[in-house]
């Protein structure tokens, strides 16, 4: 999704006349914790899906260490007011997230609809220690990843809500940059890379 939204928002950013080389003129502080927090969220999947124990035994200090990066990469950067919105995506998560005693729930239909039944028969098996199937006992379930992205869509994929204010964040951000006049002084990427938090 996040790549959906970013392809699209550079695309309408365009149409709308807006200018990608703007990106590269934005004052970004401390780049590295975002770039650390989606390692670590792609690292979870991917070593829970290997068995790599350390993963297995801290998953939810993981996750939740990966939205405290990206927080605190937030207010670093709190300027950029479409960046709260990403925040709000990620409270979601995190509340369902905490609410459900370290687990995301997600729904095993709606894995199976996005063709995704490998997935789907781990998080049943409980494989998958970061999610769980959606029952009558998971609570705010309307957070968890209901929404299916189905084929013959070419990326199928399930998410939740606050996958999709995430999104929507991201497209925002974007276009306020792109179709912000005032970036157009200079060239150089400013990104800090200060380690002092």
């Amino acid at each position: 999704m996040l790549l959906e939204s970013l392809v699209g928002s550079v695309v309408i950013g365009f149409i709308r006349g807006g200018k990608l080389r703007r990106l590269t003129n934005i004052r970004f502080k401390r780049i590295w914790i975002f770039l650390l927090a989606i390692a670590v969220q792609l690292g979870i999947v991917f070593l829970t899906i290997n068995e790599v124990e350390f993963v297995l035994k801290y998953t939810k200090e993981l996750y939740i260490i990966s939205y405290a990066l990206l927080f605190i990469g937030i207010i670093s950067n709190f300027k950029y007011k479409s960046l709260w919105v990403i925040a709000i995506g990620g409270a979601l998560n995190l509340f369902s997230f905490i609410a459900n005693k370290g687990k995301i729930p997600v729904s095993v239909e709606g894995l199976e609809l996005a063709g995704l039944k490998e997935m789907a028969e781990l998080v049943k098996q409980g494989k998958m220690t970061l999610y769980e199937p959606i029952t009558e006992a998971t609570k705010y379930s309307f957070l968890g990843d209901i929404i299916t992205v189905p084929e013959p869509y070419p990326f199928p994929h399930i998410l939740s809500i606050g996958d999709m204010v995430i999104a929507l964040g991201l497209f925002i951000f974007i276009q306020s940059i792109m179709l912000n006049e005032g970036l157009d002084r200079g060239g150089m990427i400013r990104f800090s890379y200060r380690h002092r938090i």
